[in-house]
């Protein structure tokens, strides 16, 4: 595996940089070590942490306990074999958008309805009142303005694991200096502008579908769909703060995720298969025992 080598200006050590990092802290007296060269897209912003490491491992303890069908050597796991800060990088786009559009709408009316029914033995006849949905074919177009719209560009974090994650208060975010990665596992960007450019495009036109579906005048309105471009104003690489803990668990690593800034907390737990059959079971002989009660109760009062 490629490495790059980085002496420490502290105690002169070379210490080895594993190519998806940029920042790191020596092995050797812990001294913070950045490395700039090799870095071919240029960062922007860097965001600070806002949550402290023992209130970040509190937090995931807490999510774990409350999680009652995880296994429950998990659940009282305490702090995680491992907690870092991680500074991650993110895509931030600044876009309008452009949607053409077309839906179903539909629209509620209301007619009065009689009927007949049997009231103490005898027929009669009463009125009611029937919502009916009247249904149009409509479209339109709908432009939009998104500021901070975040694109994971990590490998290692998934866009769906970032957008739980997320919000991220972008505007805490400082220019970037290296004293700001010192003392942090920085990792470089692994994901490209344009595949980075593709999912803002692809989850700005969820997010249009569903403004659209908000903005048509119906009752109820069905099958958005929409054609959307993105016009991007401003595009930044900024450094985003994640706590990550990894907990092995059977022949399993987990990874915990805890946002630096929201506390925010992430994560893929595995279900306890017993604790559910155990529950389904309880269900299952309370019902029965429930069903046997009242049976007993109607035989003894004679109705069976």
């Amino acid at each position: 595996m490629e490495v790059v080598s980085k002496q420490c200006p502290q105690c002169g050590a070379a210490v080895d940089l594993p190519p998806e990092q940029i920042a790191s802290l020596c092995a050797f007296c812990e001294s913070p070590l950045v490395e700039g060269e090799g870095v071919t897209e240029q960062i922007d912003q860097v965001a600070p942490f806002d949550v402290e490491r023992q209130v970040a491992g509190s937090l995931l303890s807490q999510h774990l306990q409350d999680r009652w069908f995880i296994p429950e050597s998990l659940r009282h796991a305490g702090q995680p074999e491992e907690l870092r800060g991680v500074l991650v990088p993110f895509w931030c786009y600044d876009a309008t958008t452009r949607s053409d559009w077309t839906a179903r709408q539909g629209i509620h009316w209301y007619r009065t309805e009689t009927y007949t029914t049997t009231v103490n033995g005898k027929r009669v006849t009463k009125t009611r009142r029937v919502k009916e949905t009247e249904w149009f074919d409509t479209a339109g177009s709908h432009v939009a303005t998104y500021t901070d719209h975040l694109v994971s560009g990590s490998r290692g974090l998934s866009e769906p694991e970032s957008n739980e994650l997320e919000p991220f208060d972008v505007g805490r975010a400082l220019p970037s200096a290296p004293g700001l990665l010192a003392g942090w596992t920085a990792e470089r960007p692994t994901v490209p502008r344009s595949e980075a450019a593709r999912t803002a495009n692809q989850e700005l036109a969820d997010l249009e579908n569903r403004a659209i579906a908000d903005f048509i005048p119906a009752d109820v309105v069905r099958g958005v769909h929409n054609t959307t471009s993105m016009e991007v104003s401003a595009l930044k690489l900024v450094m985003l703060p994640v706590w990550v803990g990894t907990y092995r668990h059977a022949d399993e690593v987990l990874r915990l995720l805890v946002n630096g800034q929201t506390g925010e907390v992430v994560a893929k737990l595995p279900k306890s298969w017993p604790k559910i059959i155990a529950l389904v079971t309880a269900i299952v002989l309370a019902t029965m025992m429930f069903v046997a009660t009242v049976l007993i109760i109607l035989w003894v009062a004679g109705e069976l």
